[in-house]
């Protein structure tokens, strides 16, 4: 079904003939989820997300690593003040995944001996979440390697920039802002609730 027959997905018909702004977007998800097969777009993002994980498996896996878990370390690093916990629900919402995902995650970080858990002292029905100082440590050494040192940047830049115009900074930070847009657009019509954020401009 053309996105132009969606009633109130932007772009598609007349004022007269949208829903209501409010339903809008949720009607429009709807009907996507129910009649949408494939297109191209949906094909490259596919592909562009397995190539994003082959790039960086390699480096993670040395460090004991998977992209999965470096999100999370890297909320806890990053995202969470120094010397304090998170909710266990809190870290789920952040980085957008299910309730048993973020348990299992957990789990095998726990034997790994990179969080500790324990029933919160201000809510008992929540479970509080603490990067141990292995934890710390490990997360620490995996942001030097793959984003202070450049290599996340540069894999980046070689993927949205002309072959021959990987190196003009310029143009690199146009097109990593475009795509970030692009994506972020997706995102958000498709229900992704995930708030985690890597900073990666220079007004960041």
């Amino acid at each position: 079904m053309s996105m132009l027959m969606i009633s109130g997905f932007k772009g598609g018909p007349s004022p007269s003939r949208r829903v209501a702004t409010r339903r809008g977007s949720s009607v429009a998800r709807a009907v996507l989820l129910r009649w949408t097969t494939m297109h191209e777009i949906f094909f490259c993002v596919k592909r562009a997300f397995h190539g994003v994980l082959r790039v960086t498996r390699d480096g993670l896996a040395k460090l004991g690593l998977t992209a999965a878990r470096f999100d999370l370390l890297y909320a806890l690093q990053e995202r969470v003040p120094p010397f304090f916990c998170i909710w266990q629900s809190q870290l789920r919402e952040m980085l957008g995944v299910s309730a048993p995902v973020v348990s299992r995650m957990l789990k095998s970080l726990e034997a790994l001996g990179f969080v500790t858990r324990q029933r919160s002292v201000v809510d008992r029905r929540q479970l509080d979440v603490e990067l141990t100082p292995k934890g710390r440590s490990r997360i620490r050494l995996a942001i030097a390697r793959m984003i202070t040192s450049g290599q996340a940047k540069l894999m980046v830049d070689l993927a949205v920039a002309r072959e021959d115009a990987w190196c003009n900074e310029s143009e690199c930070l146009l097109m990593t802002d475009t795509l970030e847009g692009l994506l972020r657009g997706m995102r958000e019509r498709y229900g992704d609730s995930a708030t985690l954020y890597y900073p990666w401009h220079p007004d960041d």
